[in-house]
This record gives structure tokens, sequence and C-alpha cells, in this order.
């Protein structure tokens, strides 16, 4: 028992000193302040031509799942203009994975993607890229629909150009 007492008691010392006086490296890699981080953003976004229309704009989203309502919030970071158009942008974070998925896209965007119909704006304030994502919404029933419609058209072409074939001879 006196064992375990000392172990305990020096692990405990230890991780204090550590923590005290040699630093996190947990701490080597944080940002200066995330309100700098969307200062910058902001500063990148009126170089390029944009007009800042609003800023940190939430949207509330609620769903229901049986008799249970879920709610949660969208932000926009920045609302900018452009030659008349709107743009959402999301300021990237230092949580945003440096490999950018397809699933993490629609993640992100898809909700933003049918707020405002337009582009969403992804701004990197620490290299000052911004690209753009966009979403082309497939909807199947309506293809299958002309598909259909079209395969008939062809058929009716087909067998009237045969029934007036049969006449020929």
């Amino acid at each position: 028992m006196e064992v375990l007492a000392i172990l305990t008691f020096l692990t405990v010392a230890y991780l204090y000193i550590r923590n005290r006086y040699l630093g996190s490296s947990l701490h080597e890699f944080e940002l200066t302040s995330k309100r700098d981080h969307f200062v910058r953003a902001g500063e990148i976004l009126q170089e390029r031509g944009y007009r800042i229309v609003g800023e940190r704009i939430p949207h509330e989203l609620a769903s229901f799942f049986g008799n249970r309502k879920f709610v949660t919030y969208v932000v926009v970071d920045y609302l900018v203009e452009k030659e008349g158009v709107q743009y959402p942008i999301k300021v990237r974070s230092v949580r945003d994975p440096e490999r950018i998925s397809g699933a993490w896209l629609r993640k992100q965007f898809l909700a933003l993607y049918t707020l405002y119909e337009s582009p969403i704006g992804f701004l990197s304030p620490d290299s000052g890229v911004m690209e753009f994502v966009d979403f082309s919404l497939d909807f199947p029933g309506r293809y299958y629909a002309k598909r259909w419609r079209t395969r008939l058209f062809w058929l009716a072409i087909g067998i009237s150009i045969g029934w007036l074939l049969s006449f020929s001879r």
C-alpha cells in the first residue's frame, strides 16, 4: 500500500512540474487568437474586392425525430457581396482537417448551400487561399421519367418506320 501511495505522489508531482515549468506541447501549435484569425480573413476579403454584408450570422435549424425536437445552429462567418451576388464565407479553423473529403464538405457546407443557393467560399487566412464549394444536386426520379418518355418516343418512331417499310413490298 505504501508503494502505491509513493508512486501516486511521484506521478502527480511529475505531472505538476512538467506542466508548470516545462510547458505543454499542446500549446505550441495554437494560433495567437481566434479573433485575429477572423480579422485577417476580413482583410483578405476586402483586398479581393468583396463587400462584407454580415459577420457571424447564425441560422437555427430544427430537426424532428419522432416526438423530439433537436435544434442546432449553422453559422456563416462572413456574408459578402461582389458584383451583385452574395456569397456565404466559412473561415478555415485550426480544427478543420488538412485533407478535405466529400463527406466532410457535405457535412459542413450542404446546409449553407440549401440556405443561400449559391457557392460557399472557404477561406484559409493563413495561406490566403479562397476556394468555392458548389454542389450539383441530382434528382434521379426526374431523369428516369425523362428517359422513359424518350425511349417510348424512339420506340414509336421505330415501329412507325417498320410499319411504313412493310407497305413498300
